[in-house]
C-alpha cells in the first residue's frame, strides 16, 4: 500500500485549518449579529479588545470604613476586594485589576470607560441581614371552605390589628405575629410583584 504523498498530506492539513477557521468565524458572527449583552450591545466584536495596559481605562479608589472608625483588618479588606471582584466579573468586564492599597483603600482598574451601572455595582455597600422566621405555611394562597371548594384567602382588611398586643421580648417572640400580619401571610402570593418591605414570615 502506497504511503500518502507529502502534497496530499499538506492539502489535508490546509483543509483542516480552513474548517477550524470557518467554525471560529461562525461562532464570532453569532456574538456580533445574534447575541446581545444586558446593555443591548453585541456580545462580541470583529476587532480584538486591548488589555488594560494598552487601551487605558477607568480607575476607582474605594476607602473602607468601619462602624467605630478604626482601620479594617487585612482579612476584612481582602474580603471586600473579593466581593468587588465577583461583582466586576459578574458584569462581564474583562481584564479588570482589583488590589488593596495602604491598608484601607481598594483600587479597581477597568479597561475602557465604566458605565453608570458598573460604577453603582462596584460602589454599592454589601449588607447581610438575618431575620427570625416566626411562621411558615404551605405555598398556597387558597384554602378549602365549608362548601368543599378551593377558596382564595381574602385581601387583609385595613381594620385588622397591626400592633402587637403584648410587647415582644426578642426577635423570635411570636407576639410579633399580629392578626394583620397573619392575614398578609395567608394571602401572600410569591408570583405577584411585592414591595420591598421585609416580612417576618415565610412560605
Amino acid at each position: 500500500m502506497a504511503s500518502t504523498s507529502p502534497t496530499r498530506h499538506a492539502w489535508r492539513v490546509l483543509l483542516g485549518l480552513l474548517i477550524v477557521t470557518a467554525v471560529l468565524f461562525g461562532i464570532n458572527s453569532l456574538g456580533v449579529y445574534v447575541f446581545k449583552t444586558d446593555a443591548g450591545e453585541p456580545a462580541s466584536s470583529w476587532a480584538p479588545e486591548l488589555a488594560l495596559d494598552l487601551q487605558g481605562g477607568t480607575q476607582i479608589i474605594l476607602q473602607a470604613t468601619t462602624p467605630d472608625g478604626s482601620a479594617p483588618s487585612s482579612d476584612q479588606l481582602n474580603q471586600a476586594a473579593s466581593i468587588i471582584r465577583q461583582r466586576v466579573d459578574a458584569s462581564g468586564v474583562a481584564e479588570a485589576d482589583i488590589t488593596t492599597e495602604g491598608g484601607r483603600n481598594i483600587v479597581v482598574q477597568i479597561p475602557g470607560p465604566a458605565d453608570k451601572a458598573t460604577r453603582d455595582r462596584i460602589q454599592a455597600s454589601a449588607k447581610l441581614e438575618f431575620r427570625a422566621v416566626l411562621a411558615a405555611t404551605a405555598p398556597s394562597t387558597e384554602f378549602i371552605g365549608e362548601d368543599g371548594k378551593s377558596t382564595p384567602y381574602p385581601t387583609p382588611a385595613e381594620t385588622l390589628e397591626a400592633t402587637p398586643t403584648a410587647t415582644p421580648t426578642d426577635a423570635s417572640d411570636l407576639a410579633w405575629v399580629t392578626p394583620k400580619l397573619e392575614a398578609e401571610l395567608m394571602a401572600f402570593d410569591c408570583n405577584a410583584e411585592q414591595d420591598e418591605n421585609p416580612r417576618r414570615t415565610s412560605r
